[in-house]
């Protein structure tokens, strides 16, 4: 099963600035989330390097691209906010 993609579609289009803060206050849950897992490798923690499986490292490298991805919407986001 292959799986979706989540930021294939582009950003939704917000107009107000209530809707653009709820937006960028889930997308920065999402993106601590992301790094909170990232955190979890042997990198930044006690664990040993031959304690991280392959799995775990291809999940590391998603994840890393995910939080990019996210970093970028936020940015696109917040300039196309129109201040009203």
């Amino acid at each position: 099963m292959k799986k979706k993609k989540q930021f294939e579609q582009e950003p939704p289009s917000i107009d107000n600035i209530s809707e653009a803060n709820l937006f960028i206050r889930e997308l920065w849950q999402t993106l601590r989330e992301y790094e909170d897992r990232l955190m979890l490798s042997s990198r930044h923690s006690s664990k040993s390097p031959s304690s991280d499986s392959p799995a775990d490292k291809a999940e590391r490298k998603k994840l890393k691209r995910l939080v990019v991805e996210i970093r970028l919407a936020l940015n696109l986001d917040i300039r196309g906010i129109k201040d009203h």
